[in-house]
């Protein structure tokens, strides 16, 4: 279907991955959104739309597009994903549309760009990805912001740590997350999560 004149367009899809069921929302810039659903979260055969026309909201967003480039944006998140889950890939490659995931801010969006820029398998803490974005007094901040991010695996947040070594919010999973980056490291052959779901 596509969008009607004057709108922009958002492809939504349920995507079951080894690390549990993804809600994965794009536009025709990038992803706007990756949230962890529960294994009860109905699929789109159960009445979540693939494809929904949504108001321009500012400037930012894509004015009558098709959802063909949201689409693919979809099909690359859950290509990469499986990619990752399986120990194949280390960095993924997938634009973001700030805008619509809610990102408006430049400190927020610098924040972000540099913890993608965390090595696969290495952490960094607050204070310096607040360092690294130029602000070096705003390490709350950027623990903050780890908590809202729109996209996480593309932004990996789990390789953020607290000063003192912790995990902050969700500890095992993230901590599940950089054991299986670490492991990919040091092993001759990809490793896949061990027993499906993290």
């Amino acid at each position: 279907m596509a969008s009607p004149r004057g709108t922009a367009g958002r492809a939504v899809r349920v995507l079951d991955t080894a690390a549990g069921r993804m809600v994965a929302e794009a536009t025709a810039r990038g992803l706007a959104r990756l949230d962890q659903v529960g294994p009860d979260f109905p699929g789109v055969d159960q009445g979540v739309a693939s494809w929904c026309p949504v108001e321009d909201r500012d400037d930012d967003e894509v004015s009558g597009s098709e959802p063909g480039a949201a689409t693919e944006h979809l099909d690359r998140v859950a290509d990469q994903l499986e990619a990752y889950c399986a120990g194949r890939l280390r960095e993924f490659d997938l634009p973001v549309d700030w805008a619509a995931a809610g990102v408006h801010d430049e400190f927020s969006r610098e924040v972000y760009r540099e913890i993608q820029r965390i090595p696969y398998g290495e952490t960094s803490t607050y204070g310096q990805v607040s360092v690294d974005a130029g602000r070096p007094r705003n390490a709350r901040r950027v623990g903050r912001l780890c908590t809202l991010v729109p996209v996480p695996f593309v932004i990996p947040v789990h390789r953020v740590i607290r000063a003192d070594g912790g995990m902050g919010n969700c500890p095992e999973y993230r901590l599940r997350l950089l054991e299986h980056e670490r492991r990919n490291l040091t092993a001759a052959a990809p490793v896949p999560f061990p027993g499906g779901a993290i």
